[in-house]
């Protein structure tokens, strides 16, 4: 008996799931994973894409929306299509001044175009003010207010925060509502959760790679681009 058999690419004629429209997504995770069968069975990789996790029978799919082509160490292309023909976005990362010499306090921006080379915003990582925190991100989308992109804990309030240490929040804010990985294992995750806020709203929540977008205001792409960059 064989188990945790792994292909590439539905081999053996198994069909790869159809790339979904990225326009209405609002659960999705950045990955490789194309199908997941029950534990201990099968799992079909295919290309990094952006993918929207969905239960099938006892497994898993993981149909692409975006599929995600570096082009080189600082842009992304995003496509719509798995032949990569039409392009959904691009991803490119701007020039920007360093701290003391390491990179992991640089200010990053990254600028997203649409496929006609219009762009569509801005995604921002900014140091922290103190090395010993880390940082946070900023997404800009013109007509609309600046996404903060905090850790968990920075966002609530100090009783919230209290009453969470105490054991006393229970289904609150600070429990994650992403109960799938990329890789759909079974190991617990270890990736931050960070609360993407306008103003007093949140507007999206992460998980790592894992993203729920909670209002329909928010274009995907800059979604996307953010998940497609990663919290590192």
């Amino acid at each position: 008996m064989v188990f945790g058999r792994t292909t590439r690419g539905g081999r053996g004629g198994e069909p790869l799931p159809p790339v979904l429209d990225w326009r209405d997504v609002t659960t999705f995770t950045v990955g490789g994973v194309e199908r997941q069968d029950a534990k201990g069975g099968r799992t079909v990789f295919g290309p990094k894409a952006v993918r929207v996790p969905r239960r099938e029978g006892a497994g898993r799919v993981f149909p692409p929306c975006a599929l995600i082509v570096a082009s080189d160490a600082d842009t992304s292309v995003l496509y719509e299509d798995r032949e990569t023909r039409r392009v959904l976005c691009t991803v490119g990362r701007e020039g920007g001044g360093r701290a003391g010499g390491d990179e992991r306090y640089d200010e990053r921006c990254y600028v997203v175009r649409d496929a006609a080379g219009r762009e569509i915003g801005r995604v921002r990582r900014v140091p922290p003010a103190r090395r010993l925190l880390r940082h946070t991100w900023r997404v800009e989308q013109p007509g609309h207010p600046e996404i903060v992109g905090r850790n968990k804990w920075a966002a609530l309030s100090r009783q919230d925060a209290a009453l969470h240490a105490a054991g006393s929040l229970v289904g609150g804010v600070v429990d994650s509502v992403l109960s799938f990985g990329a890789e759909g294992g079974d190991a617990p995750r270890r990736d931050r959760t960070l609360l993407w806020m306008a103003g007093d709203e949140e507007v999206m929540r992460s998980e790592g790679a894992d993203f729920r977008v909670k209002v329909p205001w928010v274009d995907r792409r800059l979604a996307f681009a953010a998940a497609a960059i990663g919290d590192r």
